[in-house]
């Protein structure tokens, strides 16, 4: 995967340029949990960026960081930022 679309997510936030909100859940047994990662998109730079206001994305993985970064991916892309993009 591309540099970290979490942190360049979690950056533009920090900036004003998104704000969503972050849903985790854990599921799946004990000895194998599974992570459920949902954002929802509350506001975007339109300006900037296309309008993907109240949209909801969601991933799972074995691991809480990498769930993360999947869904982070999956925003970016719909943001129209490419893979060399994220930090």
């Amino acid at each position: 995967m591309d540099g970290r679309p979490y942190l360049t997510m979690y950056n533009m936030q920090q900036q004003r340029l998104i704000s969503y909100q972050e849903e985790t859940q854990e599921r799946g047994p004990r000895d194998a949990p599974e992570w459920e990662i949902w954002i929802h998109i509350k506001a975007v730079d339109t300006s900037l960026y296309p309008n993907i206001v109240n949209q909801s994305y969601w991933q799972r993985a074995p691991k809480k960081q990498q769930a993360k970064d999947l869904v982070a991916r999956q925003v970016l892309l719909a943001l129209g930022l490419t893979p060399n993009e994220f930090k």
